[in-house]
């Protein structure tokens, strides 16, 4: 279930990493590859005086793993994308943790 939405970060880079990113965040997670997904939004982001540079933004959404899990993903995401940006740019990981009783699968609650 592990879902990652990512924007402010290139396409191609985003493919590029991404095999690497599902095999570590498993690892870390002790959660199966297959159970991860990966979207790409493609944004533009929007300053008092107009257009600004992007900057990768990564959304977790999943069931609380715990602070030091939580550390593990964001020191692996700013691992993989830090080769990939400029240098000083920000990366934002940000978790969202959903409950059981906030979460449905195919109608049904899980």
């Amino acid at each position: 279930m592990p879902h990652v939405r990512v924007r402010g970060l290139s396409f191609e880079a985003l493919e590029s990493i991404a095999e690497e990113l599902v095999e570590s965040l498993a690892v870390i997670t002790d959660t199966p590859n297959s159970h991860f997904t990966l979207e790409y939004q493609a944004v533009s982001y929007i300053l008092a005086g107009g257009a600004s540079p992007a900057y990768p933004f990564f959304e977790v959404i999943w069931f609380n793993r715990g602070n030091d899990v939580k550390a593990q993903v964001a020191a692996c995401i700013d691992d993989l994308v830090r080769p990939l940006i400029l240098t000083g740019q920000d990366i934002t990981v940000m978790f969202h943790d959903t409950k059981g009783g906030d979460y449905f699968e195919n109608g049904e609650h899980f």
